[in-house]
């Protein structure tokens, strides 16, 4: 079984947001299909405007099952889902929002599976109800939208909307990660003006607000960006004025600790106001974004104040209104991609985030879109990340045996025979069963290749051309076992 629940992403403005919706016009749908690779990018117009609050989910095999902009909800067929209309309604999408434009909060939507029936899902939503002059957003209200894709003949139909999880007053920003037992979820939302934090558990009987986890400083204004790490032990909240707030996380307890504080540059040093964040792959790196400049941390130095390097400057480039660096994202191939914060048709890309400095190779404008895109990205966690191994809180036994030993496949490898490169499909991994890695040997029985699967994605590309002809053997291996082989064959 794969794990490509954020294979596909949408950006951009619906096809009734102008009348010439064709390709030249740049109005319409961008679509990145990361089943491919390098990644597809194609143009498509399907009438929902994309751009700032922003959720897309695939089936576990990378076919969209939905997407959504906040005020309504599409399924594979592009077909509004039955009793989807008006998500979020008061009186600041009935007066802001053009559905053809969708709403604007960048963060402000999540979707996850049902910890108890597959077809079943939850987006949960920041409710707006302040917006000040530079165009930050508050929230009073954390909600949640139940979709039950089996429903109308499989068109999907939403049998509960914005139900109530959360009534205060908070930053819209919404991010989760997996609870240390595999299955359940973690979600946390920042109290404004406070340096506290609301808990909220998704569990196989649903949500839970189960108290404030408080550290580090108060946070500033009504917007910001935050994000879990890949592994699920840090959280950062990035203030649009103020800093970074970096923490430590416990998967169990949901609670924050070690708090660390780190100032930055004022963020309106543009025209427009960007900013975004992102760890790693390997979690070891902080990415911040701020407007004109994309700063690294190292998670590993001693020092990690001292470990900022600059490693992207804006360098004014107009497409057309100015590609100041925004809302960042990791994507299924490993890289982290990062929006403009206004009506670009480009993103850039940090090509190797795992590696320190320059060598993790920002390049701007490094992505052409077909179409303009808005400030947001997709809103995905790590859906790949498992159980805490040998952690005291996972005491879950849903899985049995046989459910276990059906997840254990035949790696996939393509093209076979190769030349150059190899694309190896490891989506298959039961991530609860530990760490994977990866073992390469030649037909004599020479190690070719070792190294640790990343859980961010469901397949590798590796460069394979200065490999000798003949045939390999594959395996993952978890926990000194070998779960999974196959063979391929280089010829040339």
């Amino acid at each position: 079984m794969s794990q490509r629940q954020d294979f596909v992403w949408y950006s951009g403005y619906g096809s009734s947001f102008v009348e010439d919706t064709g390709w030249n016009s740049r109005f319409g749908i961008n679509k990145l299909d990361f089943n491919q690779t390098p990644v597809l990018i194609s143009h498509d117009s399907l009438g929902m405007g994309i751009t700032n609050t922003n959720v897309s989910y695939c089936d576990t095999d990378g076919h969209i099952l939905f997407y959504c902009n906040g005020i309504y909800i599409a399924n594979s067929l592009d077909e509004k889902i039955e009793n989807s209309d008006s998500m979020n309604a008061g009186y600041f999408t009935f007066q802001w929002i053009d559905p053809a434009v969708g709403n604007y909060v960048g963060q402000g939507i999540l979707a996850l599976k049902s910890p108890l029936e597959d077809s079943k899902f939850y987006l949960i939503h920041s409710f707006i109800d302040t917006v000040n002059a530079n165009f930050s957003f508050g929230c009073k209200k954390v909600l949640f939208t139940l979709l039950d894709m089996d429903a109308n003949i499989g068109h999907g139909s939403v049998l509960q909307k914005d139900q109530v999880i959360l009534n205060g007053s908070f930053a819209a920003e919404l991010k989760a990660t997996r609870h240390a037992n595999g299955r359940d979820w973690w979600i946390l939302v920042q109290k404004r003006g406070t340096n506290c934090y609301e808990k909220i558990l998704l569990d196989n009987t649903g949500f839970h607000a189960t108290g404030t986890t408080c550290g580090g400083q108060s946070v500033i204004g009504l917007s910001g960006s935050a994000c879990f790490s890949q592994d699920g032990s840090k959280y950062v909240y990035v203030g649009m004025y103020g800093g970074i707030n970096l923490f430590d996380f416990d998967r169990c307890s949901g609670n924050l600790t070690n708090p660390q504080y780190f100032p930055l540059p004022i963020f309106q040093d543009s025209g427009a106001i960007g900013i975004g964040s992102a760890f790693s792959p390997n979690s070891r790196f902080l990415y911040v974004n701020a407007t004109i400049h994309c700063y690294q941390f190292d998670l590993w130095a001693d020092d990690i104040w001292t470990s900022i390097d600059t490693v992207a400057f804006y360098d004014g480039a107009q497409n057309p209104f100015g590609s100041v660096f925004h809302t960042m994202q990791i994507a299924p191939d490993g890289k982290i991609y990062s929006s403009c914060g206004n009506g670009e048709y480009v993103y850039h890309v940090i090509e190797r985030p795992d590696e320190k400095g320059d060598s993790c190779l920002f390049i701007q404008h490094g992505v052409i879109l077909p179409s303009y895109s808005g400030g947001g990205l997709p809103n995905f966690p790590n859906y790949r990340l498992g159980a805490l191994p040998n952690s005291p809180c996972d005491t879950l036994t849903s899985l049995n045996d046989t459910e276990k030993s059906e997840k254990e496949k035949h790696i996939n490898i393509f093209p076979n025979p190769a030349t150059d490169f190899i694309t190896v499909d490891y989506g298959f991994t039961d991530w609860n069963k530990g760490e994977a890695t990866f073992q390469i040997l030649y037909e004599s029985g020479q190690l070719t290749l070792m190294k640790p699967l990343p859980k961010y994605s469901g397949f590798q590309k590796i460069d394979v051309s200065l490999w000798a002809s003949g045939n390999y053997l594959v395996s993952v291996i978890q926990n000194q076992h070998k779960v999974a082989t196959t063979k391929f064959t280089i010829h040339r």
